[in-house]
């Protein structure tokens, strides 16, 4: 015997009200001497036992009914009950429906997964007993709570339009914080039977989180009982995906050719050949470039190059697509790829030669340097060259980066110029040199206002010989600016000699300065020998602080201590690729990944300031209003579920801001997760159209409330109170 809603029976003190107005009520007698006294003495000692018994029949008549309805209220129930004499045990469930991009995917029947789930859903619904209660999650790594019913509703036609209004997201798969959720759910509640249905299409990326969930699933097995629906085809067809669209310069300029690295997986058991590629421009339907990859092998990945134009400045969109992507293959989600970029006129930066004192320039540190970025006297990248007395007087907001060439400290002035620089998106790239005081810039640039990604350490190697060097890695590039490298068409970095450099600190210690982002590695050094398996020492750093970025390097940017600058084929894409990062940076979130903010920094004058967003195929406007984030006004749009292409305008700016929603790649394998692996404790079902789940589920509820017996007796025994009372006073 277990109670649903156990504080009740506190209610049972109720049984002593009863039995304390008896003793107030009781009859007290005053001793008057009188005539008649002993005819009445004779009466009362004739009746006396009577009304006793009577009066005790009645106390404890109504001290059984205060206790019983407290205990009607308390929800008596018997779990291992198989009778179901007064109805089926009611249901309080949660159907957990994945709508990942997976389950878009369509069978040989030409039905997708998520038809069969939404059928199989509104099949567990209607399995329910008359007066259960039901929560729908629409789940993928997220729940979509606005699409949802969380608090479990008795209205089950409501879950049943719930489920027909859903769609299938372009999120990835993740059930854990869906399951999270609703076991929450069911814990707040007071009910016999307790049920998670999980309905997907068993996706091996929606249970990487596996292990928590059995633990969910085992910790609360005695209280809900867990259903997993599998749906859809046990072995999913071939499926090929655009991974990823690069600018392989980093650099937009109009007018000039770019190329755009293009990346095809192939998520298929078996080799496939001859996929035509088309890369498009601004919404155009026919492609500006186009390629056939004539083999990808299984499981494997290929990158192609395709290159493109443009003639006007401003935003662009382009979308790299396999030939008609909806027809392609049965998941179309991921044939075609999306990317915005801003075409520019010109990237202006600004070099500080710290070392200008020889007389040959081709020995002043920012000689190969400023070769290396604008090689042509009409290239769009523009370089002004000036020394650290000449540089507060330079106006930064003209240039896109400013580069510290082994200049030996900062004014303040030059270093509050250099943060409000930062602070309006611009980029930041230290070199060290024989001039640098390197306490200078640990204890001001590095501590006290966390520009710089790492302390610079002790100095590794000797110059003065070419015997000894250190390799830059070889493969294994992390950073999105050195991971085009990852590909062995792109070049290779590995050959650039370095004979000295400062250490930089593979993890340093976190800044304070709240405006100081966190730090990445950007390229490293070859790992030494004996640490095989071990990640090198950084060879170029970054950190992201205000809107800006700052990059700090290891060695020189002239061939004092490195051959770096003489490599044209290795630091010439580097450095383009550094610009093109910051230039990025400074048009933070045009690439996004389903369910990221979309974010629009407003000037500290703008507080009131509003905006719109037009989502993807969508006529409705969304309306954006000024909020703080971090101190700082921003305008946000967060309803980026939807893969695809959106406009931002600002109020009174006619010009359009375009971004762009990918969806997760991690969704584009659909390899499936074994029976084996899934909760022991949860019952698995492999959902059919003519699966009979009301019968399989009904052998699982066993149990029944007594409440609505109890509150029977509890009125029985209200009827026969009043009877015998009334009965009683007459014969009194």
């Amino acid at each position: 015997m277990s109670f649903l809603n156990s504080i009740m029976l506190f209610g049972t003190a109720a049984v002593a009200v009863p039995i304390i107005i008896h003793l107030l009520n009781r009859r007290k007698f005053k001793k008057v001497t009188w005539a008649a006294m002993k005819f009445i003495k004779l009466s009362v000692e004739q009746n006396q036992r009577r009304m006793q018994l009577e009066d005790l029949i009645l106390l404890l008549l109504r001290c059984a009914l205060l206790a019983l309805l407290a205990f009607a209220l308390a929800r008596p129930a018997l779990k291992s009950s198989g009778t179901d004499v007064l109805g089926q045990a009611k249901v309080t469930a949660v159907v957990v429906l994945d709508n990942s991009y997976s389950m878009d995917l369509r069978g040989l029947d030409k039905k997708s997964a998520f038809q069969k789930a939404r059928a199989a859903a509104k099949e567990a619904i209607d399995a329910m007993p008359s007066g259960s209660y039901a929560s729908v999650l629409l789940a993928s790594d997220l729940v979509q709570e606005n699409d949802s019913i969380i608090s479990p509703t008795r209205a089950l036609r409501q879950a049943h339009e719930v489920i027909d209004r859903a769609k299938v997201s372009h999120h990835a798969t993740d059930l854990y914080p869906a399951v999270d959720q609703a076991v929450e759910i069911l814990k707040g509640r007071a009910a016999l039977r307790k049920e998670i249905y999980i309905i997907t299409d068993g996706q091996a990326s929606g249970w990487q989180q596996q292990e928590e969930i059995r633990k969910l699933i085992d910790e609360n097995r005695d209280d809900i009982r867990v259903y997993i629906l599998r749906v859809g085809e046990a072995k999913p067809p071939a499926n090929y995906a655009i991974t990823g669209v690069d600018v392989a310069s980093g650099l937009t300029p109009v007018d000039h050719p770019l190329r755009f690295d293009v990346t095809v997986a192939n998520h298929a058991a078996q080799a496939v050949t001859n996929m035509n590629v088309g890369l498009y421009l601004d919404g155009g339907k026919n492609p500006v470039d186009k390629v056939m990859i004539p083999n990808v092998k299984a499981g494997a990945t290929r990158t192609v190059p395709l290159y493109a134009r443009f003639s006007k400045v401003g935003y662009h969109s382009v979308r790299a697509s396999f030939d008609q992507p909806e027809r392609f293959d049965s998941l179309a989600a991921d044939n075609q790829n999306l990317l915005v970029i801003r075409a520019v006129r010109d990237v202006r930066v600004l070099v500080v030669d710290g070392d200008t004192t020889a007389r040959d320039p081709r020995e002043h540190e920012s000689y190969f340097l400023k070769l290396a970025l604008e090689p042509v006297a009409d290239h769009y990248v523009k370089v002004d060259t000036v020394t650290p007395t000449d540089f507060a007087r330079n106006v930064l907001n003209r240039y896109a980066a400013v580069v510290l060439a082994n200049v030996e400290r900062l004014t303040p002035d030059q270093v509050s110029a250099l943060k409000g620089f930062l602070r309006q998106g611009g980029g930041l790239l230290v070199y060290p040199g024989d001039r640098v005081d390197v306490n200078f810039y640990n204890d001001e640039l590095f501590a006290k206002h966390g520009l710089l990604p790492s302390k610079w350490g002790e100095a590794i190697g000797d110059d003065l010989q070419d015997e000894v060097f250190s390799l830059f890695q070889s493969a294994g590039y992390e950073h999105p600016i050195t991971a085009p490298w990852n590909n062995q068409d792109f070049g290779q970095l590995d050959d650039v000699r370095t004979f000295r450099h400062l250490k930089l600190e593979k993890q340093p210690e976190l800044s304070t300065e709240k405006e100081a982002g966190p730090v990445k590695v950007v390229l490293r050094y070859a790992a030494a020998r004996n640490a095989e398996g071990s990640l090198g020492e950084p060879a170029i750093m970054e950190r992201d602080w205000g809107a800006g970025r700052v990059f700090q390097f290891s060695t020189t940017a002239d061939t004092a201590w490195s051959d770096f600058a003489v490599r044209a084929s290795s630091v010439v894409p580097v450095l383009y690729r550094i610009l093109g990062n910051v230039q990025a940076q400074g048009d933070t979130g045009l690439n996004l990944r389903v369910g990221e903010s979309f974010l629009h920094p407003l000037a500290s004058h703008q507080p009131n300031q509003q905006g719109r967003v037009v989502a993807p195929g969508l006529a409705q406007t969304n309306r954006l209003s000024a909020e703080v984030l971090l101190d700082r006004p921003v305008l946000q749009f967060k309803e980026t579920h939807r893969a695809g292409l959106y406009e931002f305008n600002l109020d009174g700016d006619e010009h359009a801001t375009l971004f762009a929603v990918q969806p997760d790649q991690r969704e584009s394998d659909l390899h499936k997760v074994n029976d084996s692996a899934l909760p022991t404790a949860a019952t698995l079902i492999h959902w059919e159209a003519d699966t009979d789940l009301k019968t399989q589920v009904k052998k699982a509820r066993v149990g029944a409330e007594y409440w609505l017996i109890i509150l029977l007796v509890v009125l029985a025994m209200v009827a026969l109170e009043t009877y015998l009372a009334q009965k009683f006073s007459q014969s009194k």
